[in-house]
């Protein structure tokens, strides 16, 4: 073998040490599919893509997002039930979604049978109205709720608004349920006048709070949650209600704990890297990143929640 041949195997060497990724060992090589039970440019949507560059350079392979909508996400979920578990296929779980289409519309699906990788966000509620509204406390459109027609803008039944309109009337708030469907139709009937209150997202508030149309009365949720420190309802004397969108990664079924691992130390990985951090500080992204039996956590105490909601949501949507 010729001193320049020796020269060019060893060069070739150093590339394949040196260029490789860390983690192009993946277990089988092939790139990682993350499905999104919801459109493309809504807010998960958003968050993957966000983070799918920072997954491909942990672990050395290919991440595609692919967005499979339908049913209020319960195709996906039925779909990624049946998925073979090799950590290959991945899934943004959004809960309540989850819950709602497990037992209130029969999916096809068990959700505690998922395994629970890591959650990114949970994006919570504020209970809304004008600024032109005569209620300008929770207690005064509480105590209005005893002899006035209040209405409440979801959009669609089945939905996370849906589920915490029925827990504010179960905490004493009386009122009607008026179902949009989407967020921008139930969203412009409340800001057109037609509808008493609506539950705005965090990522909302911002540009709701900087147009001067609106005013908060009450965070639904368990704490305040910074930058709006708006009480919460056991601050005033209520029951809890807590209204969020919660997203996270999570895989088919039975997936073997050596994967798991790997996949968890990457996501985590990515989750607390500077670049997310700068990126959620300017989108105002509420992260709340829980891992493996942690993250498990957060799905059973959303299941009791949704449980305890669940006949008025039956009733509300005239099932038995």
């Amino acid at each position: 073998m010729t001193r320049r041949l020796c020269t060019c195997i060893c060069i070739a060497l150093l590339l394949i040490i040196f260029v490789t990724p860390a983690y192009a060992q993946f277990p089988g090589g092939k790139p990682i599919r993350i499905v999104n039970p919801f459109a493309a440019g809504g807010a998960g949507d958003v968050e993957l893509r966000v983070l799918a560059p920072l997954l491909e350079q942990h672990f050395g392979v290919p991440v595609v997002v692919e967005n499979m909508t339908g049913a209020g996400g319960r195709i996906a979920y039925d779909k990624m039930y049946k998925e073979s578990p090799d950590g290959h296929t991945l899934f943004y779980n959004n809960q309540p979604a989850l819950q709602l289409g497990e037992y209130l519309y029969d999916g096809r699906y068990k959700g505690e049978e998922f395994t629970y990788l890591v959650n990114v966000v949970k994006d919570p509620r504020y209970l809304i109205v004008l600024k032109t509204s005569p209620f300008k406390t929770f207690q005064e459109l509480i105590e209005a709720s005893k002899t006035q027609d209040i209405t409440c803008a979801v959009s669609g039944l089945g939905s996370s608004g849906h589920l915490g309109s029925v827990q504010l009337i179960l905490a004493g708030l009386k009122h009607r349920i008026v179902p949009f469907d989407g967020t921008a139709p139930s969203k412009a009937a409340f800001l057109g006048g037609h509808i008493t209150f609506w539950i705005a997202g965090y990522s909302e508030l911002k540009g709701l709070l900087a147009d001067d149309k609106i005013q908060v009365l009450a965070t639904l949720n368990e704490t305040r949650i910074p930058p709006y420190e708006y009480p919460t309802l056991p601050e005033m004397g209520y029951p809890e209600v807590a209204v969020f969108n919660m997203r996270g990664i999570c895989a088919p079924p039975n997936l073997p704990e050596d994967i798991k691992a790997v996949l968890i130390e990457g996501i985590a990985k990515a989750l607390n890297s500077e670049e997310i951090a700068k990126w959620a500080k300017e989108t105002d992204r509420p992260m709340f990143v829980a891992v493996g039996d942690e993250y498990y956590k957060l799905h059973e105490e959303t299941n009791v929640m949704v449980k305890n909601a669940l006949p008025m949501m039956k009733e509300s949507i005239g099932k038995k």
